[in-house]
């Protein structure tokens, strides 16, 4: 039995490159044509495909390549036996008997799409074997699907002229996978699916996930820092960054460089996926921890009041003095079992850049965290405070409303009043000062607090 799927659309994330993409398979589609998306594991061939079939407005038949695929598989075969036996008796001296035994046909799921019209998303078709799919090749070109002979049905069916195929496959290189015949290849229009873009994975992961659309760009950025640095032979695949965001949100852990919860949750998931030795892979991802506090604390030092006073890190918002986190040191591993670690231990406070990993010391210079100070700085939805679901540009407007009415106020005010995050008023005022709408008010060279520029007032 064979299940017929209706698309529904579930909150498809669409940004410029993707709009293109969609766009151009979308007429090659209405011209007649069926489209191949090709691309790497995780670059969201499948979820395109589904959008495409649903923009398409006609049932979906779903097939996944395998392996141990036979033609069958694609078209149907004989299932069982119907046999008719008749028994006349008409004239009581003479008995006739009529035994007939025939097989049944079950028609699998493309040809059920071919005579119905459906669309049919075939999903890695290059993981079954060329010599499967070369049902397609009539199908595709003449519109004509050739069945095994047979004494009871038609030997080829015409294709609806509402058929549709959308295929996706993986690159040649990966394990399972077959190449892609010559034949099959000229009668696609084939698409090579670009990465996914910082911007469309944070807001699939705010979509899929539920999370903060802050705590989702902190989690992209780790994961495709880590990728370019330990696995540089990898796209920018989105499963890993799904599923820290979905653990993270569904357990509440802060996805912060120093919550030992998050960097467990980011060895567990991104080591293994690394094509270097295990205590390699982990340096570079503690590199990474320690590059990520650096930035956010260098952020909120920059925009908090007298940081020379600072003495514990303050990433929650408290009403405390801010400091910047002594550097993460990396637990040594053990000979015997390199691939597990202990509970990270933050250095006391007089740590220096000297006691990070070892061989390799890590110690950013100035030009270093000039450069992470001038990146897109994360910030994260914290349960501490009250959750803050707007969007930055609400959370500027309040903090622009706020200044307005009270004139100069520190940061730590700011997050009180408003019940704001650490990071939602840092952001804030950073892109309020590059904006101009902001000034700093000084006394003596030391920071008093914030004020509407004078444009404003």
């Amino acid at each position: 039995m064979n299940t017929v799927l209706q698309a529904r659309p579930r909150n498809f994330v669409s940004t410029p490159t993707l709009e293109r993409t969609t766009l151009r398979a979308l007429r090659y589609l209405q011209s007649g044509y069926s489209i191949h998306l090709k691309g790497p594991a995780g670059t969201g061939k499948t979820t395109l495909a589904l959008h495409l079939a649903d923009l398409l407005a006609r049932p979906i038949m779903l097939l996944f390549g395998d392996d141990e695929f036979k033609t069958s598989d694609l078209i149907g075969n004989q299932s069982g036996y119907t046999r008719k036996k008749v028994v006349d008796n008409y004239i009581h001296s003479v008995v006739k008997v009529e035994d007939e035994l025939r097989q049944n046909w079950i028609d699998s799921r493309l040809t059920l799409a071919c005579r119905e019209g459906f669309t049919m998303v075939y999903d890695e078709f290059n993981r079954s074997r060329p010599e499967v799919n070369n049902v397609l090749l009539s199908a595709l070109e003449e519109k004509l699907l050739v069945l095994p002979p047979s004494n009871n049905r038609a030997e080829y069916i015409r294709v609806s002229p509402h058929f549709r195929a959308i295929l996706t496959s993986n690159p040649e290189e990966y394990c399972g996978v077959h190449g892609t015949q010559d034949a099959l290849q000229d009668r696609l229009i084939t698409i090579n699916m670009p990465e996914p873009d910082e911007l469309a994975q944070q807001q699939i992961l705010v979509q899929k996930v539920g999370i903060d659309g802050s705590a989702a760009l902190q989690i992209v950025q780790l994961v495709k820092a880590f990728q370019s640095s330990a696995a540089p032979d990898m796209v920018s695949s989105l499963r890993p960054s799904l599923m820290i965001a979905t653990i993270c949100h569904d357990h509440g852990i802060l996805p912060l460089a120093e919550n030992a919860d998050f960097r467990d949750v980011c060895s567990d998931i991104l080591l293994a996926r690394s094509k270097e030795s295990t205590p390699e892979a982990t340096r570079h991802l503690w590199n990474l921890f320690n590059r990520f506090v650096v930035s956010q604390a260098t952020l909120v030092n920059e925009l908090t009041l007298k940081p020379e006073t600072q003495t514990a890190a303050r990433l929650h918002g408290e009403e405390e003095e801010d400091s910047v986190p002594a550097p993460l040191k990396m637990p040594r591993l053990d000979d015997a079992v390199e691939a597990v670690l202990e509970d990270a231990q933050v250095a006391e406070p007089d740590a220096t850049a000297a006691d990070l990993l070892e061989p390799e010391a890590i110690a950013p210079d100035e030009a270093t965290i000039d450069a992470l100070e001038a990146a897109p700085q994360p910030h994260t939805q914290v349960e501490a405070t009250p959750k803050v679901d707007s969007p930055s540009d609400d959370i500027e407007t309040r903090v622009f409303d706020y200044l307005d009415a009270t004139g100069t106020v520190s940061l730590v005010k700011i997050e009180a009043a408003l019940g704001l995050n650490r990071f939602q008023v840092v952001n804030a005022l950073k892109s309020m000062l590059d904006q101009g709408l902001v000034e700093k008010q000084e006394t003596d060279g030391q920071l008093q607090g914030y004020q509407l520029s004078s444009h404003w007032r």
